[in-house]
């Protein structure tokens, strides 16, 4: 088990956060546990996504139909703000808000919200599972 505390926690969403900004593939890939879940953001994705082969098909689909729309890297210009990372026993729990994104069709997005669940796994914190939500509009 690691003991480096909230630093390696950190490191690894930081990681994945410009893996993920970038399109970048491979290190994408390799921050993720060997059976991650995911709740995406995507109307077309609505039901939890489980198993590596899933949700790496259904990012496969967002990367690529992101770099046909959009020049980069960096391609979403992410920028988390009100970071909050903890160690909860054998797990790393990161959360933070992305304002100021838009959609491929230049709307403006409402206020997402991200939840990223860390567990130690290979030596290394591997993401174990993504929520992504929008906050409701008043």
């Amino acid at each position: 088990m690691p003991d480096e505390g909230l630093a390696g926690v950190r490191a690894a969403a930081e990681r994945f956060l410009r893996a993920l900004d970038d399109l970048d593939w491979e290190p994408f890939r390799a921050s993720w546990a060997s059976e991650p879940t995911v709740f995406f953001p995507f109307g077309d994705t609505p039901d939890r996504v489980i198993g590596r082969t899933a949700v790496e098909t259904r990012w496969r689909r967002f990367f690529e139909e992101t770099r046909a729309r959009r020049p980069g890297p960096p391609y979403l210009h992410l920028k988390p703000r009100d970071i909050r990372v903890e160690r909860l026993g054998d797990v790393g729990l990161v959360t933070f808000m992305l304002d100021g994104l838009s959609a491929a069709d230049g709307r403006q997005l409402p206020l997402q919200r991200r939840t990223l669940l860390f567990v130690w796994e290979r030596d290394m914190w591997k993401l174990a599972h993504l929520h992504a939500s929008a906050a409701s509009q008043p």
